[in-house]
């Protein structure tokens, strides 16, 4: 159960990590050079699966994670304050910081700025020239917020499965 459970574990953070940073360093950037209306559709499609990508393995990371600890006998362990004075209770709560921080910005970019991002006019609305221009700069700001979250959840990705990594060995200093 153990092994199955780290192979889940591992898999997922591989396929996290790996969605990131195909999304962070060619997909955004290709975005860039190719015309905004083709990059409207080719974003709306590409990101659908990023999220559903993103928060499977966010959620498999959690369930994989907590019952790991739950059979090899430590989350008992987890609550207690002397755990995290040895080097495996440092990484490990590294490691779910990362996750955390990860797991929250993924939510502020599925929750609060894609929609923004993806929201139409209503065309029988009869849009003024003021309505288009309000939401343009709505997506505007969305995009480089979009953009800064991509690179705290890289960053916090990247921390969480060192952190992991490290933990194999009974964790760094």
């Amino acid at each position: 159960m153990l092994l199955t459970l780290r192979v889940i574990h591992i898999l997922s953070a591989a396929a996290l990590l790996g969605a990131i940073l195909f999304n962070y360093f060619l997909l955004r950037p290709s975005l860039r050079l190719i015309p905004p209306a083709h990059a409207v559709v080719i974003a709306q499609r590409v990101g659908t699966s990023f999220t559903i990508l993103g928060l499977t393995a966010l959620s498999l990371l959690f369930a994989s994670g907590v019952l790991r600890l739950y059979f090899a006998g430590l989350l008992d362990q987890t609550l207690t304050w002397e755990f995290y004075l040895s080097p495996f209770g440092r990484w490990l709560a590294v490691m779910v910081f990362g996750w955390l921080v990860t797991t929250v910005s993924a939510s502020i970019m599925t929750i609060t700025l894609r929609p923004t991002l993806v929201r139409k006019l209503d065309p029988t609305a009869n849009p003024t020239l003021s309505d288009v221009e309000a939401r343009r700069t709505a997506q505007l700001l969305a995009s480089g917020w979009l953009d800064r979250l991509q690179l705290v959840n890289l960053a916090g990705s990247t921390l969480a499965l060192l952190a992991g990594a490290s933990t194999m060995f009974g964790g760094f200093f």
